[in-house]
């Protein structure tokens, strides 16, 4: 993490608001909440808000959503609780530093400085907090073998990638990939996927908790398109012809 990365004022203010006090994982919770700005909490919809930018809401429930897969990996593989889910908190908080779509490919470089300042300054461990801005910065990177990384920080990329692999992936993606289209279009994009889901099998995950989770959702992955194939081949004129 050679490069000098230079943080807004905007989120330099809200790192000063948080001191060395309260518990980790709620001041953290605020922190990104804060720094992300979404549009509505948990039910509550924020009145009299001006959107910054249009995907921070989903940004932030997204960020829910690794966190809790988080706390399930580290439940179950004896990783610390706390550090992984203040890890996957923080993993996305660079985003509203990246100003334009060429830039979004720098957010983990804006998260772990991001990150590295705000675990600074409400005291927490230097070492733990090390390893939480490596995998903020890691996280956006293919797995590999050999891969220097400790387990918790590929669990942090482990969690985000199996939220990115759910249902709500699915939809995010359907809606963009099919749209209107016709249905040989369709069956056209349902091959492609499936082709895509059978090697992504092959994922190298962190933990055997993040392996069975992230092949529960490539197999969801596979049935939906499987089905949507099924319903294309389904859509063809064999009712005989026009005149």
């Amino acid at each position: 993490m050679e490069e000098r990365i230079e943080i807004s004022q905007r989120v330099m203010c809200i790192i000063e608001e948080h001191k060395n006090e309260g518990d980790f994982v709620s001041q953290t919770l605020c922190f990104v909440r804060a720094v992300l700005e979404p549009e509505s909490v948990g039910e509550k919809k924020l009145k009299e808000k001006e959107i910054r930018r249009y995907d921070m809401q989903y940004r932030y429930d997204h960020t829910l959503r690794v966190a809790a897969i988080g706390r399930e990996i580290a439940r179950a593989e004896g990783i610390s609780q706390e550090a992984l889910v203040m890890a996957c908190l923080l993993h996305d908080v660079g985003y509203p530093e990246c100003k334009s779509f060429e830039e979004l490919g720098k957010h983990p470089a804006f998260g772990a400085e991001i990150a590295a300042r705000f675990l600074g300054k409400i005291g927490y461990d230097a070492e733990i907090s090390k390893s939480i801005c490596k995998a903020i910065w890691i996280h956006d990177r293919f797995p590999c073998e050999g891969e220097d990384a400790t387990v918790l920080e590929k669990s942090v990329r482990d969690a985000d990638d199996i939220d990115r692999a759910d249902a709500m992936r699915i939809c995010i993606r359907a809606y963009h990939d099919i749209g209107e289209r016709a249905a040989w279009e369709i069956r056209e994009i349902c091959e492609k996927r499936l082709k895509e889901t059978e090697s992504l099998k092959n994922r190298i995950c962190g933990t055997e908790t993040a392996k069975r989770l992230w092949m529960e959702n490539i197999c969801f992955q596979e049935e939906f398109y499987r089905k949507l194939l099924v319903q294309m081949e389904q859509t063809r004129e064999e009712y005989g012809t026009c005149l």
